[in-house]
């Protein structure tokens, strides 16, 4: 899943009381294990059961999809307020923008800037930042704007130049920003209507000169899907944090065909349960053994 998957999937509170109740269920079933084991094996059990249970709810997300695909591919024209898809390249309004670090002509970007990895695991950014200018999709049945910032799905990072990094660093002024306070931000750029620029530093940066910049943008002429809540006053999809997700866009896609059945849905149900069926059976086997 990806970083605002789960955020989509399961209202984030809700989400932490699965895990806990979870974490304390399997913790008082290891209550008599030695030493700090109790503590590794329930919590450990109660992520990967969390994930399992993840992604069976997130079925209803993957019919909602499959769904708007469907009324798309016959030429529904959707009712306000609708999850909606628009499938189609993808135009600016106006001029294009410029990658900060390759200088690519693009509708949208997303960057971040931070030291190389070290093999274990991801590190923390030291800058991020977000830009946008008003741009629509062309679907078979007339244009549809994107009305927010989009969770950019499946889309590869670019590793960037990084004199043209350090030139951008040295010439933008950047919105202090972290912890929670960077999450609420980020989570509010997708709310945000074009043209926007947002560009933040988080704590203190790590030298630039050891850093790497990469970028993720979307070109016009590229086709792509997109999948928000439809607007009918502006004819745009946009976020909808609280009930149909955050407004996603991925390359790619066929307007006039979608599939019968919903593959991805039921791969994703059968998935669920195999990892909490999986998880509980090891489980159970250890504990005998």
């Amino acid at each position: 899943m990806g970083r605002y998957h789960i955020a989509m999937y399961l209202n984030c509170s809700v989400a932490i009381a699965v895990w806990i109740a979870l974490a304390g269920g399997y913790f008082y079933l290891l209550r008599a294990v030695p030493g700090n084991d109790k503590f590794f094996g329930a919590f450990g059990m109660a992520t990967v059961v969390w994930i399992g249970l993840a992604l069976i709810h997130g079925v209803r997300y993957s019919i909602a999809d499959w769904r708007a695909k469907r009324r798309l591919a016959r030429g529904e024209r959707p009712h306000d307020g609708d999850l909606a898809a628009a499938i189609g390249p993808v135009s600016a309004g106006f001029e294009t923008l410029r990658a900060p670090f390759t200088g690519r002509d693009c509708v949208l970007y997303e960057y971040n800037i931070g030291p190389s990895g070290t093999g274990e695991g991801r590190p923390a950014r030291d800058y991020v930042g977000f830009g946008m200018t008003r741009c629509t999709v062309r679907t078979p049945y007339g244009d549809v704007a994107l009305g927010s910032f989009p969770v950019l799905e499946h889309i590869f990072e670019t590793t960037g130049d990084r004199a043209a990094a350090e030139e951008y660093v040295a010439n933008t002024t950047f919105e202090q920003a972290g912890g929670m306070q960077m999450v609420k931000a980020i989570i509010g750029v997708h709310s945000l209507a074009p043209p926007l620029k947002k560009d933040w530093i988080l704590g203190t940066p790590s030298d630039i000169h050891h850093s790497i910049a990469e970028e993720k943008i979307i070109a016009p002429g590229e086709t792509i899907t997109a999948f928000g809540r439809y607007v009918a006053a502006s004819n745009a999809i946009v976020s909808d944090t609280k009930r149909k997700g955050f407004l996603r866009v991925r390359r790619g896609g066929d307007a006039i065909h979608a599939p019968s059945i919903p593959w991805n849905a039921i791969g994703g149900f059968l998935g669920g349960i195999a990892i909490v069926v999986a998880a509980n059976l090891v489980f159970y086997l250890l504990r005998r053994s």
